[in-house]
């Protein structure tokens, strides 16, 4: 806590809760931190899965999957391996993104 902002590559997929969670962590209020809290418990999976391989193929995917844009990479950059794309599907699936 005390911190002005955050710079986080899930708020690449997850503005609005990032946001959020960024608000309500600031707030004096433990109903608020509650939530601050829930959502940063919704939003740990999501942290992880878009670190299994290297930035930024794992977020590309999971800007695809919510038609934000395609996978697709350039060289020397590759496509994340399906056993990651299924970890941020569930990840996706966690913060109720899809």
């Amino acid at each position: 806590r005390g911190g002005v902002g955050i710079i986080s590559v899930t708020a690449n997929i997850a503005p609005k809760q990032c946001s959020e969670m960024q608000k309500l962590s600031k707030s004096s209020s433990d109903k608020d931190i509650s939530k601050a809290e829930l959502l940063d418990k919704n939003l740990q999976p999501l942290h992880k899965a878009l670190f299994i391989e290297s930035n930024p193929s794992p977020v590309k995917y999971a800007a695809s999957l919510l038609k934000l844009s395609s996978e697709e990479v350039r060289l020397p950059l590759v496509k994340v391996r399906e056993k990651t794309k299924t970890a941020i599907k569930e990840s996706l699936k966690i913060a109720k993104l899809l």
